[in-house]
């Protein structure tokens, strides 16, 4: 497997989560809002949800469509874009943990940071495989993994 089949495996993939968490919050927003791992003891704001269920569905069109066109600006972008997101998604529920706790247990918490760190760093590592990956130097073709035009 390639450089690009990673990264465009990665794009689709995140593009899925953002597309099935987007719908679930967007159809069913009081059913997602009632996981703790979600409400955290807080009160339901349905504006607020939706707009982030709106958000990502956004997001999967984004991702969706770099990981369709492999341009490698688009790609980038779109990682970083969403590296952003989820770096601070992670930070944001860190600061929170302790609050967290206190609407469920020290063993969610732990692992709710755990899977929201691994969903953090690997947009990073496609990132970085992406700027490493041997591709075409021609401007003219910005894809990855394209053969040279002769």
């Amino acid at each position: 497997m390639n450089g690009a089949m990673l990264v465009r495996g990665g794009l689709l993939f995140f593009a899925g989560v953002s597309l099935m968490l987007g719908g679930v919050i967007f159809i069913w927003p009081e059913a997602f809002f009632s996981w703790s791992w979600v409400n955290m003891g807080m009160a339901y704001n349905p504006h607020l949800l939706l707009d982030y269920g709106a958000m990502n569905l956004a997001v999967a069109v984004f991702l969706g469509g770099a990981a369709v066109t492999m341009n490698r600006a688009f790609a980038r972008t779109a990682l970083v874009a969403y590296s952003t997101w989820s770096v601070a998604h992670f930070f944001i529920h860190l600061h929170y943990r302790a609050h967290f706790v206190m609407h469920a247990s020290a063993g969610e918490a732990n692992l709710m940071l755990a899977i929201l760190g691994l969903g953090a760093a690997l947009p990073i590592l496609l990132l970085v495989l992406s700027l490493v990956y041997p591709g075409p130097g021609d401007e003219d073709d910005p894809g990855f993994g394209s053969r040279a035009r002769g």
